[in-house]
């Protein structure tokens, strides 16, 4: 028993992996003609977890992002290297797809993707098909970046609803993620979280994401994105520094470009770093 817990219960990973951008070549030009409507439309073709979105790890990256890939945490191991391309699309449009995504936060149709655990599982198999625990949760990562946001309330954790079984990931739910892509939050449809859990954050299962997302971006137009990045690049949390520039960079190619101050420097440390990751060893 002792050996298991050791093999089950080892915290989670924190790791960077750096892929070759051939290892996940972008297909997305096959959609490049096709509406937002008809990308989400190709959402229940998902069969699996990648670096859009894992059932036992969490990814810090842009997915347009060709350079690098960053692994922030991993349980089990490391997901296929495939983005979907309908997913890889989505998001390198942006603003532009955002309002229909929203839409979708109530979309029940299922993918073709279950996370859980397994009929007939035991806690003996390889940890990646045994989780200890599976839970619906209501994790959000909300738009405001007032002082009184920027830390959790003490004592307050996430709502932590148990369910056994399988559970069919949703349109909405690969949506709810999507967002989160888009709007440089941490909008996570569902992780590995320690020791040997899940963590399914579901519009569907837990309404009030798809409530909270919509209040916080329903309204937001190209230009309340643009400053929302623009906020998160001059705010005091770092963690949204490099992320709102990779933003910033896609979708405002021209506000990018015209950085100047401290922006600018920030934008230099960014590309400077960047350029480090993409000449080390793979």
């Amino acid at each position: 028993m002792n050996q298991l817990v050791r093999r089950i219960c080892i915290p989670v990973l924190i790791a960077v992996f750096v892929l070759s951008a051939n290892t996940y070549a972008a297909t997305a030009d096959d959609y490049s003609t096709r509406s937002a409507s008809q990308l989400i439309d190709d959402l229940p073709q998902i069969d699996s977890e990648s670096l859009a979105i894992a059932d036992y790890a969490m990814y810090g990256t842009f997915l347009p992002n060709d350079a690098a890939i960053s692994l922030k945490l991993s349980a089990f191991g490391v997901p296929s290297s495939r983005i979907p391309a309908q997913i890889r699309e989505l998001v390198r449009r942006g603003p532009l797809a955002l309002p229909e995504l929203i839409k979708h936060l109530d979309d029940r149709r299922p993918t073709k993707w279950e996370v859980g655990n397994k009929p007939g599982y035991n806690l003996s198999q390889i940890p990646r098909d045994a989780y200890w625990w599976t839970d619906f949760s209501d994790e959000y990562d909300p738009r405001s970046r007032r002082p009184s946001d920027e830390k959790p309330e003490t004592g307050k954790l996430p709502m932590m609803k148990e369910f056994q079984g399988r559970y069919t990931m949703k349109v909405a739910d690969i949506c709810y993620t999507l967002i989160g892509q888009i709007v440089n939050r941490r909008l996570v449809g569902v992780h590995a979280a320690p020791t040997a859990g899940l963590m399914v954050n579901s519009p569907i299962e837990v309404p009030v994401l798809a409530e909270k997302t919509r209040n916080d971006w329903k309204k937001a137009d190209a230009e309340d994105l643009r400053a929302s990045l623009l906020a998160d690049l001059r705010g005091t949390e770092r963690r949204f520094h490099d992320s709102a520039l990779e933003r910033l960079r896609l979708y405002y190619p021209d506000t990018y470009n015209s950085l100047e101050g401290d922006d600018l420097k920030r934008k230099e440390q960014f590309e400077k770093d960047e350029a480090k990751r993409e000449s080390s060893p793979k």
